[in-house]
């Protein structure tokens, strides 16, 4: 399924978002997903991937970033935009792929409703279905005022009535 320019527009204003917001708290931030390495060898000419290939399945869905506390703790970070209120039914079908090559990465949802950051790691949302506000996170900790600070960039410029 092909995204329009204004979803993928914003689905990298939420990344950026979310880099910039995790780099103020302390983290390193390293571009990693698909997008990230492949762009420049999609650009080139590379052939497209069979989409039932379990090689290419694990490229497809590999996390937008590696993230690094000073102490050198490493966490898998993918990061989507939902403009929907209810995450419901997609959700199942956003995590599943990572959870099965990526189970330990963390998704972070950025919407431009409140809580605007959510957060679970795929596999435990496969078991409880559940996500976080992100100041709840145990493992990947952002303060409270940093978190509305960059709230307010979801509010400036996702909302629906930005495009």
């Amino acid at each position: 399924m092909a995204l329009g320019p204004e979803n993928v527009l914003k689905g990298r204003m939420a990344e950026t978002i979310v880099s910039e917001m995790l780099r103020e708290a302390g983290y390193f931030v390293y571009r990693f997903g698909y997008e990230g390495i492949l762009q420049s060898l999609i650009q080139e000419g590379l052939p497209r991937m069979k989409e039932d290939d379990m090689e290419a399945d694990k490229i497809r869905t590999m996390p937008d970033f590696i993230v690094m506390d000073k102490d050198g703790d490493v966490s898998f970070v993918e990061v989507k935009f939902r403009s929907t209120e209810n995450l419901g039914e997609e959700t199942k079908d956003i995590i599943r792929k990572p959870a099965k090559y990526w189970p330990e990465v963390r998704m972070i949802f950025v919407r431009p409703r409140e809580p605007h950051f959510l957060i679970s790691r795929a596999q435990d949302w496969i078991k409880k279905e559940k996500l976080y506000p992100l100041e709840k996170e145990k493992f990947l900790k952002v303060n409270g005022k940093i978190i509305k600070k960059y709230e307010n960039l979801v509010k400036k410029y996702l909302s629906a009535n930005q495009f």
